[in-house]
């Protein structure tokens, strides 16, 4: 509930958040429903879950010979995503976070890989990433989870600071790779899904600077992911601490754009 009002605290009444919350918990039970249900997919239980749109801008950067830098995030049924692609034939590699409990680790990545997916870990993750964007494989990063110092950078996420990994920006301008955002949403409270891709995001770089562009276009990114929170926000993961830096910013370097609005709100949270 904190997450949302600080989100869209502005834009909602009291009772429509509290909507979305209820609807953001039967989502995630659901989620759990169908992840028992992993076990029993195959390809043509994909096609009959799930319906693609705009699905073509995914292929193309893979028919270049570069690969493709997926974007996407805590939306939907994130995990269901992956592996009715991977049955649908996208040769795909994922970095995903360890599960430190070991049956669950021994269930998600059982059925990750028997789906056809490679799962990439993200420590000591850069060589598997190049060879599998070299091969011409979907690479997908999932990037509204909190990043330590040392994996993200200060950005801006619904007019409050969020750290953000820059490494989708980073692959894409070091390997000429398609960089696309998608995402997952359910059709109301039922199983059956449809599966966004948009088209390819050009990068921009508007200055001298490399690390001022990685920051330019990763913004960019939480701009895209801002849209589809609006257009979903009972379907994106509001449990997760996002905002972490916003309460405690030690160690983060923030550039003085940033800086300047941040010592604002914090002036008025002290007041």
């Amino acid at each position: 509930m904190r997450n949302i009002e600080r989100a869209l605290g502005d834009e909602l009444d009291a009772q429509r958040r509290r909507e979305i919350i209820a609807r953001s918990f039967q989502h995630q039970a659901l989620f759990g429903v169908e992840a028992l249900r992993f076990p029993l997919l195959n390809r043509e239980e994909s096609e009959r879950l799930e319906e693609r749109v705009g699905f073509e801008h995914m292929q193309a950067g893979g028919d270049e010979g570069r690969g493709v830098v997926a974007v996407t995030a805590h939306v939907g049924n994130f995990d269901l995503v992956g592996v009715t692609q991977a049955f649908r034939g996208l040769p795909l590699a994922v970095i995903y976070k360890d599960i430190h409990w070991q049956p669950g680790h021994r269930f998600f990545f059982g059925q990750r890989r028997a789906a056809g997916i490679q799962p990439i870990l993200p420590k000591g993750s850069e060589r598997e990433i190049l060879r599998a964007l070299r091969a011409g494989k979907v690479v997908a990063f999932v990037i509204d989870q909190h990043m330590p110092p040392h994996r993200g950078i200060a950005t801006e996420f619904f007019g409050m600071l969020a750290s953000t990994t820059p490494a989708p920006v980073l692959f894409a301008l070091r390997t000429g790779a398609r960089l696309v955002t998608a995402h997952i949403h359910r059709k109301g409270l039922t199983p059956h899904h449809v599966f966004e891709v948009d088209p390819k995001m050009e990068l921009e770089e508007p200055y001298d600077d490399r690390k001022r562009n990685v920051r330019h276009n990763t913004e960019r990114l939480n701009r895209w992911l801002e849209g589809v929170v609006r257009r979903y926000p009972d379907q994106w993961l509001w449990m997760h601490k996002r905002w972490k830096i916003e309460d405690d910013p030690t160690g983060f370097e923030i550039p003085e754009s940033l800086k300047r609005d941040y010592e604002a709100r914090l002036a008025q949270r002290e007041r």
